[in-house]
């Protein structure tokens, strides 16, 4: 059993995936908890009468802050990666075997051992297979044509259910 599939990986695929990446971490976590807490602390002590009108203007721009800082940095970096990362740029041959599965792009190509496989996830655009804590191959979800069954068969049938968090 094998699958062929041919990826263009495009600038909103890519800041999806590093969207998820980031916010799956706990430091992800924590900026959108510390972004909400400046802004209910500014609510609180507005109710309470700490803080003027024009201090909780000021609580409610460092909590959005917070809250946009990490989304627009990633944005810039994904176009920033696409534009000067051939590794994201050109397209690439992936070919999902017996083995594991095969990267070809341009005169490179690698192997990826099935149990090298860390885990698969699913975000809204992409499917991600971490073969390392820091790099995934990114699979853009309308890439797949109709394939997807197929090569989630393959997957699926080399890779632990524990990895695979797809819903």
């Amino acid at each position: 059993m094998e699958e062929k599939l041919t990826v263009q990986l495009t600038e909103d695929a890519l800041f999806d995936f590093i969207l998820y990446h980031t916010y799956s971490k706990f430091a992800g976590f924590l900026v959108n908890i510390l972004g909400t807490a400046v802004i209910f602390m500014g609510i609180i002590m507005l109710i309470t009468g700490k803080a003027s009108p024009l201090q909780f203007l000021f609580y409610l721009v460092a909590g959005i802050a917070f809250l946009l800082y990490t989304p627009i940095g990633l944005k810039r970096r994904a176009k920033k990666q696409m534009n000067t990362n051939p590794e994201f740029r050109d397209p690439k041959e992936y070919t999902f075997c017996e083995n594991g599965i095969r990267v070809c792009q341009e005169t490179s190509e690698k192997e990826i051992a099935w149990d090298q496989i860390e885990k698969v996830v699913a975000t809204p655009k992409t499917i991600g297979v971490y073969y390392e804590s820091e790099n995934a191959l990114i699979i853009p979800k309308q890439q797949f044509g109709d394939k997807f069954m197929k090569v989630m068969n393959v997957i699926t049938a080399h890779v632990s259910r524990e990895k695979i968090k797809i819903r």
